[in-house]
């Protein structure tokens, strides 16, 4: 593999490459044929029968051309992040 700039790529996690390719899309084939990005998500209300309160956020990934390690992110982890407070919230008050 060529060198790239630290600067420009940074080093894989699992085999310190600097091959890393950036901003990867990471594609969901769940609607049959139809190419959609894939999402994370939290229910605030996952006992519920209906309208579970889901949040998504969709997803990033980076690659590695050397070793083909894959590192996937949320995108907005924060929305997340206050989705599941807010479950936890309401199993406390049961």
């Amino acid at each position: 593999m060529p060198e790239t700039s630290p600067e420009l790529s940074p080093r894989c996690l699992k085999c310190g490459s600097d091959a890393v390719i950036p901003d990867v899309r990471l594609i969901d084939r769940r609607e049959g044929n139809a190419r959609m990005p894939a999402e994370l998500g939290v229910e605030t209300k996952p006992d519920a029968l209906m309208f579970t309160g889901e949040v998504r956020v969709s997803t990033r990934a980076q690659v590695c051309g050397d070793c083909g390690f894959v590192e996937v992110y949320a995108a907005d982890p924060r929305t997340l992040w206050d989705a599941y407070v807010e479950r936890l919230a309401r199993e406390f008050d049961r």
